[in-house]
């Protein structure tokens, strides 16, 4: 059994996710605080010393951002409840922490607390609730990303990224240390976190950082050639959107 906390200013919101907790995890988890707001959350945290809070995003006063800056170095699980907000999704992503939009669907409820039952005690799962904390500072950039992977979880600053490589269900990081990572996610997951900065998807394989794109090869498609000399195939259809990044269009 693992003790759990909920952290909601909505009333609705608050008493549907224990019902379905109380109907559908008896067996795992035992719920014991349900809060109203951050202060409520801290003193119940203070108190019960949980394995997973369920924290909302988006609260007056104290968000649940603003929770995890007061505790600190939590020792704790956090799944995060929330209404589609995309700057809060996206930072949530880059730091590999799990999240559930609202109205919840008891499916994907599962599914999240099956994830963080796995991650417990995972390798670098310290090192999520900080990246988050950076990630969500005001007006601080995205710099680095927790990758999750086999055997736990990596903080890789997107710096060092020279291009992401599609391989089935998984996604191989290139690094400019000649290391590689293999990340448990899909290319496009990475491209749906990764969009609006300097990454671009050139091809249903590849998405290259396009700080370490060193020329273009005109083509059909054409290629690129990346810094340390590897090449790429650029396919038509991400040919002219590549070309506009470049400032070539």
């Amino acid at each position: 059994m693992i003790k759990a906390i909920i952290v909601d200013d909505e009333a609705n919101a608050r008493e549907k996710l224990a019902l379905l907790l109380r109907e559908d995890f008896a067996d795992s988890i035992h719920l014991v605080a349900v809060c109203r707001d951050g202060n409520e959350a801290l003193a119940a945290i203070r108190e019960h010393a949980p394995d997973l809070v369920f924290l909302d995003v988006e609260m007056p006063r104290m968000s649940g951002f603003d929770v995890l800056r007061q505790v600190g170095k939590p020792g704790f699980e956090v799944i995060f409840t929330t209404a589609y907000d995309h700057y809060a999704i996206k930072a949530i992503k880059f730091s590999a922490i799990d999240y559930l939009l609202k109205p919840i669907d008891i499916d994907q409820l599962k599914e999240a607390v099956e994830r963080v039952l796995a991650k417990r005690g995972a390798a670098g799962s310290e090192t999520r609730v900080p990246q988050l904390m950076e990630n969500t500072r005001p007006g601080a950039p995205l710099t680095a990303l927790s990758v999750p992977s086999q055997d736990g979880f990596v903080v890789v600053k997107l710096e060092d990224i020279l291009w992401l490589e599609a391989s089935n269900f998984y996604t191989v990081l290139h690094l400019r240390v000649g290391k590689q990572i293999v990340a448990t996610r899909t290319l496009k997951d990475f491209e749906e976190m990764l969009g609006g900065s300097d990454f671009q998807r050139i091809h249903r394989s590849h998405m290259i950082n396009l700080m370490h794109l060193e020329r273009y090869i005109k083509g059909a498609g054409g290629q690129v050639v990346m810094a340390g000399g590897k090449t790429l195939d650029v396919s038509r259809t991400q040919k002219d959107e590549l070309l506009v990044r470049m400032g070539r269009r």
